[in-house]
């Protein structure tokens, strides 16, 4: 899997690291993450909170917002072969989508867990991937399914993330 990180502005988890996380969540979905791209900016509240008013019509800052543009009814593998139209040559890969994470936000957040920025920053960036693979938290047994996957990279944070 590649991310493309833009606005950089938090500089403890680089592409790398998030490809690596990337790759687990993928993986943990049965999904070969050869061809994924996903884009990632970090932003502040404010930019945050002009995003969530304007595309989820709530007026206040929020921790992440993702955007899927991509849909996979069948559940097939991201490759060029499953999806010849989306396929980006320049990218060598099909954009999935773009994850923005507000760091004043996780900051917040870390402090109220008792965790590092930087793990919280992990935390939301495995749960954008859930949201971009098309899973969501609008009832219980969405926020259940979605949580047993957040579970499962946990081990791969404590290793990542110190």
């Amino acid at each position: 899997m590649r991310v493309i990180l833009t606005q950089n502005e938090f500089n403890s988890i680089d592409e790398k690291t998030l490809e690596a996380i990337g790759d687990s969540v993928l993986s943990s979905m049965e999904k070969t993450p050869s061809h994924a791209v996903v884009g990632v900016f970090y932003v502040s509240a404010d930019e945050i909170h002009k995003i969530n008013k304007e595309y989820r019509g709530k007026d206040k800052p929020t921790d992440v917002i993702t955007f899927r543009l991509l849909d996979n009814p069948q559940n097939v593998d991201f490759t060029k072969e499953n999806f010849p139209y989306d396929f980006d040559e320049a990218l060598e890969g099909i954009y999935l989508g773009e994850i923005f994470i507000c760091i004043d936000v996780a900051a917040t957040q870390a402090s109220e867990y008792n965790h590092s920025t930087t793990r919280e920053v992990a935390e939301l960036f495995v749960h954008g991937m859930l949201h971009i693979l098309g899973h969501d938290h609008e009832n219980e047994e969405e926020r259940n399914k979605m949580k047993s996957y957040e579970l499962m990279q946990m081990p791969l944070l404590d290793k990542l993330i110190k």
